[in-house]
């Protein structure tokens, strides 16, 4: 947990006056009792009202100055709170974004967006409800203590075991809660998880009439989620109850031994109602006191979470590969290349080999779960990938000296549409920064996107979160245009045109190849028709390679193809495999 100090750095000063504030408001709360003490034993007794009139006013002064002084406090507390854990977050947003894709697939997306959200703003709560009471409520137990003793050291021996039993109570309702707490915050991850998917699924669960299933999902993780906050709550909840019981019978206890005191002359009675009010103050501050455990206990479990992502290895991607090799003739080398996903039984893909140049067209095809996008993962080094089983040579035939080179040669256009709320201009300004409108507008003319974006209002038309103002194909189509105004020699489409239609389609392939002649083109696609044109294609089933050649070279000698091909066309399959 050292990792967290530094964000405190900045907030030096006013983590040390939000808490000397709210001391100092303590002192005053602390001489009040004895203030009215002084009334009841002197100056009722004398009927002097000249001095009545003046500790009146004093304990107004007390209180003006009081409220100005928790006021200063909460301010200080809360300014270092929010600026602690915008840091804080800050720091965490950057390493998620550096994890690497088997470290994010393990946290899970969900539980990564309820840790950055509300464990964040847990610790933020913590942290300021700690500097505004770690300091008041033990003075003011303390100091009631002292004061308690001044008054009568024999009847404050009932606040001591007072005091030692509710640290006991707290201790074992403490350990009892935390367990729970952590439950709860799993339970959160797969209750939001639930959500996210359900809102980003809504057509198709409309679609297929599956809203009371969803729901029925839903209130199965929320009745879980529900239980486990309820059994946390319970834990938390005996602490106040058992607090009031015990500092009301201390209450008792302390009245009739003082009734006792005052009966034998040892006591006065505005001491006893100054040991009654310095009781009240202990039972108002120990139930503070209990607060703050609670939530530091959930502060410290939040905190547990978020130190789960910063102890994850980040992707280096300016560590320096070990390839030296040099390649004037294959722009990418494939070689009997295998993987396995983290915790998977069986292989996503097995013993892959092939080559491509630039400026050719390789197609990869296969059925659901064939292993195609698991391949171009491997591609990217999304997975870290030996250097005997994968080559990339650029233009000028040496390899990518790291991981942030190699990236750069490759420009993604995935299977999900990604657009981004703004305007047509800021998402493709996204593929490259300097483009001028000419480039823009050459991209989208190449993606077959220019005559929609015209009727639509041209670079400046407004573009909601995830593109929700276009349909699919012209989704498809912008992400293309984005993808080739990045100047890579590697343009890969992840089964990207899937909504377009097959003469848009012929015609993108067709002006690609046309103004991109050195450009080495892969291409994931379901249907042969999409890949007829290309100079290889591999064919891929359950994670093997089961055909590699030309379009006319599959249908003669690879039986999936035949089938797949077949099954697109009408065509009876005649032939077992």
């Amino acid at each position: 947990m050292r990792r967290f100090r530094k964000y405190g750095k900045g907030y030096v000063k006013e983590a040390i006056f939000a808490p000397l504030f709210k001391l100092l408001e303590a002192c005053f709360e602390l001489a009040v009792p004895l203030i009215i003490a002084f009334i009841v034993d002197t100056i009722i007794p004398h009927s002097n009202h000249e001095q009545l009139i003046a500790m009146i006013l004093l304990l107004v002064l007390f209180a003006v100055v009081g409220v100005i002084v928790a006021l200063t406090a909460q301010y200080y507390s809360a300014k270092a709170a929010v600026g602690y854990t915008k840091e804080l977050t800050l720091d965490l947003y950057k390493k998620v974004l550096s994890l690497p894709k088997s470290s994010r697939d393990h946290l899970s997306s969900d539980s990564l967006l309820t840790r950055l959200s509300s464990d964040t703003l847990q610790i933020q709560t913590g942290i300021n409800i700690f500097l505004r009471l770690f300091l008041r409520a033990p003075i003011v137990v303390f100091g009631s203590l002292v004061m308690a003793f001044y008054i009568s050291p024999s009847l404050s021996l009932d606040f001591l075991a007072m005091i030692a039993l509710l640290f006991l109570i707290v201790s074992v309702v403490s350990v009892m809660a935390s367990r729970f707490y952590l439950l709860m915050r799993k339970s959160l991850d797969r209750l939001v998880g639930q959500v996210r998917e359900s809102l980003m699924g809504m057509r198709v669960i409309r679609a297929f009439g599956q809203t009371l299933r969803e729901i029925r999902f839903f209130q199965q993780a929320n009745l879980t989620y529900t239980r486990e906050q309820l059994t946390a709550g319970f834990w938390s909840s005996l602490l106040t109850p058992a607090t009031f019981l015990v500092v009301n019978s201390t209450l008792l206890i302390l009245l009739y031994q003082g009734k006792l005191a005052i009966g034998q002359g040892s006591l006065d009675q505005g001491m006893l109602v100054a040991l009654i009010n310095y009781l009240s103050q202990i039972l108002v501050e120990l139930v503070k006191m209990v607060m703050v455990i609670s939530t530091l206990n959930q502060s410290f479990i939040s905190a547990g979470r978020l130190n789960e992502i910063f102890e994850q290895k980040s992707e280096d991607i300016d560590q320096p590969f070990p390839y030296a090799s040099v390649s004037e003739e294959w722009t990418l080398v494939v070689d009997d290349l295998s993987f396995t996903y983290p915790r998977a039984a069986e292989s996503a893909l097995t013993a892959l080999s092939f080559r491509a140049k630039k400026g050719e067209f390789l197609g990869i095809i296969g059925g659901t779960g064939a292993g195609k996008s698991t391949l171009v993962d491997l591609l990217l080094q999304l997975y870290p990938v030996a250097p005997h089983h994968l080559a990339l040579f650029k233009l000028d035939g040496h390899s990518p000296v790291n991981l942030r080179e190699w990236r750069e040669q490759f420009a993604l256009v995935g299977q999900q549409a990604q657009l981004f709320s703004g305007t047509i201009r800021s998402n493709l300004l996204l593929g490259r920064q300097s483009a001028s409108d000419e480039d823009l507008w050459q991209a989208l003319e190449m993606a077959q996107a220019k005559d929609f974006i015209l009727e639509k209002g041209g670079l400046e038309t407004s573009v909601e979160a995830f593109g929700r103002n276009f349909s699919g194909g012209q989704r498809q189509r912008l992400t293309i245009a984005r993808a080739l105004l990045q100047e890579a020699p590697i343009l890969i489409l992840d089964d990207a045109t899937s909504a377009l239609d097959y003469l848009t389609e012929r015609n993108l392939l067709t002006a690609i190849q046309r103004e991109l002649p050195d450009k080495l083109l892969i291409m994931i696609s379901q249907r042969t028709n999409s890949l007829s044109k290309a100079d290889q294609i591999l064919v891929l089933d359950q994670g093997r390679q089961v055909g590699l050649g030309s379009h006319e070279e599959l249908l003669r000698t690879c039986a999936i193809y035949q089938e797949i091909d077949q099954s697109q066309h009408g065509q009876e399959v005649s032939h077992e495999h």
